[in-house]
């Protein structure tokens, strides 16, 4: 009890009818200011249905942070019930110290998991030393103190270990019976169970499951490389396993019958003292798992998928916006009515004031008195046609002159604009936000029922819409290809699921070299959605409430400031970066194809359809019109067109 106080100043006494009296702790040294909380326990007491003041006193006990528990009780196996229970419904500390009565009933097999959560026990085991003397019977009490061992494997009962002796009113050895266990493990086996996520672990991971060769190179994930390095912190010898089904059960979840599945199924057997697996920090986590201090944080977010604006039909008209295309009309139209006033003005206003030998130098004006010829000659220099005669007044040769200048530059910059348009990459369209994944009708999911969950009960009324239509899929892949189709939103942290699109991207690019494999399937681009639906903590998980938890807190601390976790992410997203690279270069290499090109195809189609409509117009008219009319006679086409003409010259001079 001296060497309990020492590291503690409040005690939890749990004793029976039978012990109650032999506690006495004003008695020992340093007693003074200690907190004390007392439990007695009843022969009968049941601890499927315990009294509330029992969970009362261990609950008060927990919050002030008592932390040594002595247990005196005669029955073995009352004691076995309070430890299951309290342990079951983290009513204490089992990284205190704990002093308890020896008895064969608390190491049965069922019990072993105890034992290897609650290590820093001492077991009392008295016994009765004989000794005869001159035919004489005298009895001597020996007392052993017993621990157990760590970590306690044997299937059977599990074994305890001698530490000490009390005989005579005094130890034998002055050592620490409270001694840290899990600064070394003493090169022992401890279980690890792997679910392989990335940037967690790594497929290569599996090759160094038993031995981890010296000239390794290779990426084997954050959490496996912190698990090795932590192994040799606490010299253990890491087992790894893949739990069965573990590719599809990955997390694992509790069903309505309390049956798990995956990594939850793993801890609540306890089978493993490591669970890896990119673990989210979460309260539904905590509840199956120990988690240590979170050696990461993940933006989690959706991959997409991306939409190409294939917009080259449009080629001629890309280089201006609409308001500029209006402005350019505008102008043209307005330039021929300018030149028909110009020409009009000069003609009214100022040839009647000049004389005749003037007004016949005076020559060119009449291609643009006429608003018709006026507006076609306008045009005609638009297309580098030359006028019949220039224009003999200055006026009107200074505006054309300027009408040039105003064409040229309109020519420049749409020249200009298309070189850009055709140089420039395809616009994509994207969804970077959740507003715009909530908003449209593509279907989300995920692997994971608590991230359903989580958008569930968000406050935010966007979260609420996403987490209605999220759907859950097992099979990533599976999900990967929906997203390439365009009909899937796959939620994940960043990191897979870069990696993920660089597979796919490098998985399309190989079928379609190969000629004797079908076209790949894969209908859009790939994009992670820019903005996280949350940044997530990552920790390791550990076996629930394990003794080793302190220790490996503060390895991962010391393993994150000196910057080797960030170092294991670089190795594991090096690959991805790299090859997104060479997919970045490569597609620079072709800026004009034929797809920016069919605007100019389009132009010839639709010039080549105008002309068969003009053409098989005129052939329509010549043969129902022209060939039907009475007077048409194919050896005097010239007397029929110069009648048809008289006819309308007639016909016009009647009108006015």
């Amino acid at each position: 009890m001296e060497e309990i106080l020492q590291r503690t100043k409040c005690v939890v006494f749990v004793t029976d009818s039978v012990y109650r009296t032999l506690v006495d702790i004003t008695r020992v040294q340093g007693s003074t200011i200690i907190s004390k909380y007392e439990i007695a326990v009843r022969q009968n007491e049941q601890f499927s249905r315990p009294r509330r003041r029992i969970r009362t006193i261990l609950a008060d006990s927990k919050a002030v942070g008592c932390n040594a528990y002595v247990i005196l009780v005669a029955n073995g196996f009352l004691t076995s019930e309070f430890l299951q229970y309290t342990e079951r419904e983290h009513l204490i500390d089992t990284r205190g110290l704990f002093l308890l009565l020896y008895d064969h009933r608390l190491f049965q097999p069922n019990l072993r998991y105890l034992w290897n959560r609650i290590i820093n026990v001492v077991f009392i085991r008295r016994y009765n030393a004989y000794t005869h003397r001159s035919g004489e019977k005298i009895s001597k009490e020996r007392i052993e103190l017993d621990t157990v061992y760590f970590p306690a494997h044997r299937k059977s009962f599990t074994k305890t270990k001698y530490i000490n002796t009390w005989y005579r009113g005094k130890l034998r050895y002055n050592i620490n019976h409270f001694a840290d266990k899990t600064k070394d493990i003493r090169n022992k086996h401890l279980r690890i169970a792997v679910f392989e996520h990335i940037p967690a672990v790594t497929e290569k991971s599996r090759a160094y499951y038993n031995k981890r060769p010296s000239n390794n190179t290779d990426a084997l994930g954050i959490e496996f490389e912190l698990v090795q390095t932590i192994s040799e912190a606490m010299n253990f010898k890491p087992k790894y396993y893949m739990p069965r089904n573990i590719a599809s059960e990955k997390w694992g979840t509790e069903d309505d019958n309390q049956t798990y599945t995956g990594l939850i199924s793993e801890a609540m057997q306890g089978k493993a003292a490591f669970y890896l697996g990119d673990l989210h920090y979460t309260l539904q986590h905590l509840n199956y798992f120990d988690l240590t201090i979170p050696y990461n944080t993940e933006c989690l977010t959706f991959l997409t998928p991306e939409s190409l604006t294939i917009n080259s039909w449009k080629l001629l008209i890309l280089p201006f916006k609409l308001y500029t295309w209006i402005a350019l009309l505008l102008t043209l139209i307005l330039g021929g009515i300018a030149f028909y006033f110009l020409s009009e003005f000069y003609k009214k206003h100022i040839m009647h004031m000049l004389t005749t030998s003037m007004k016949k130098e005076m020559r060119g004006l009449y291609l643009f008195t006429g608003i018709q010829n006026s507006i076609l000659c306008t045009y005609s220099m638009l297309f580098q046609v030359s006028l019949p005669s220039l224009p003999n007044p200055w006026a009107v040769r200074v505006f054309i002159g300027w009408w040039w200048i105003y064409s040229i530059l309109v020519a420049v910059a749409y020249r200009a604009s298309m070189t850009a348009t055709l140089a420039n990459p395809v616009a994509r369209v994207t969804i970077d936000a959740l507003t715009q994944l909530a908003k449209s009708s593509i279907d989300v999911g995920g692997w994971d029922k608590e991230s359903k969950h989580f958008f569930l009960t968000s406050s935010d009324r966007t979260s609420q819409e996403i987490g209605n239509k999220f759907q859950l899929i097992v099979n990533e892949s599976e999900a990967i290809e929906k997203v390439a189709n365009g009909s899937f939103c796959y939620y994940e942290n960043s990191y897979l699921l870069r990696y993920a699109r660089v597979k796919r991207q490098i998985l399309e690019k190989e079928q379609r070299e190969d000629k004797t494999k079908e076209d790949p399937s894969m209908k859009h681009n790939l994009h992670i959605m820019e903005e996280c639906a949350i940044n997530m903590p990552i920790a390791l998980g550990m076996e629930k409430n394990s003794p080793l938890k302190p220790r490996v807190d503060t390895l991962v601390q010391r393993l994150i400031e000196i910057g080797l976790v960030e170092k294991w992410l670089s190795d594991v997203m090096e690959w991805s970066k790299i090859m997104e690279i060479r997919q970045e270069t490569g597609s620079e290499k072709a800026l004009v194809n034929l797809y920016k090109l069919q605007g100019a195809f389009i132009a010839i189609i639709v010039g080549y359809l105008l002309a068969l409509i003009v053409l098989i117009g005129e052939i329509l008219y010549w043969k129902y019109i022209i060939l039907k009319n009475p007077k048409f006679d194919k050896y005097h086409l010239d007397v029929f067109y110069n009648v048809s003409a008289g006819r309308k010259m007639q016909t016009s001079n009647l009108k006015l």
